[in-house]
């Protein structure tokens, strides 16, 4: 008796065709850029906050007693002589060599790049201080009434915001998004010692303190937050 062979046929499954707007449907990830985004617009509320504030109240040219006290606290106190040399000279100045060792590096075709990015950072914090310096023409504590400096060193020019601050704050937060949480730290520690080293010598009162870091937290935020375009052609990465 003759017995029938069971034939298994195989179904090739033909892939459907793709959807043309599959791709752009698909959710896609935000680069690095793009989740520092709402970081970067705080920075910049923050700092037109401070340097709006600190600004107006230099602007009125008579000084609160907070911050009269708080100078009288920080320069009128009596320190041994190694500290005026060997701490608040030093501190004060360490914004002169972050500058020189951007220069340095930005002679180095290996980190000109990088080096760049600081370089356009510290220089438009910089320009805006000077900028800002010239409108408001604030003296310096030894020209404002009630501080009775003690003069530990000596500068011209007007007093708010203070350059030293700014230039270094922005240096600071352009590395900020590449370091951890130690170095972080470090970078606010310098800034809180280059404020404290103006002071301490005479050469700024708190208010230029804040407006200091006030414009450089404000150029930061500006360059991060101009739009890609313009970044490209100046070679900044954001």
């Amino acid at each position: 008796m003759a017995t029938k062979k069971n034939t298994v046929k195989t179904v090739k499954k033909v892939p459907r065709p793709r959807p043309a707007n599959a791709a752009a449907s698909s959710p896609v990830e935000p680069t690095p850029a793009q989740r520092r985004h709402p970081w970067y617009i705080a920075l910049l509320v923050a700092g037109l906050v401070l340097l709006g504030g600190s600004a107006a109240l230099a602007v009125l040219g008579s000084p609160s007693g907070l911050e009269q006290h708080i100078f009288r606290v920080v320069n009128h106190v009596q320190a041994p002589a190694w500290v005026t040399s060997q701490l608040a000279k030093p501190l004060s100045n360490a914004v002169y060599g972050m500058v020189g060792l951007v220069v340095l590096l930005l002679l180095w075709p290996k980190f000109r790049l990088r080096s760049w990015q600081y370089v356009v950072a510290g220089g438009s914090a910089y320009v805006l201080g000077e900028i800002i310096a010239r409108l408001v023409d604030r003296a310096r504590p030894m020209g404002l009434d009630g501080f009775d400096a003690v003069m530990r060193a000596n500068q011209g020019g007007p007093g708010f915001p203070s350059g030293h601050v700014a230039t270094l704050t922005a240096l600071g937060l352009t590395a900020w998004p590449y370091l951890g949480w130690p170095w972080r730290l470090l970078i606010v520690t310098l800034i809180v010692a280059e404020g404290w080293s103006r002071v301490f010598l005479g050469e700024h009162a708190p208010l230029d303190v804040v407006g200091g870091l006030g414009v450089g937290m404000v150029t930061v935020a500006v360059i991060h937050l101009t739009p890609a375009k313009i970044r490209k052609f100046f070679r900044i990465n954001a």
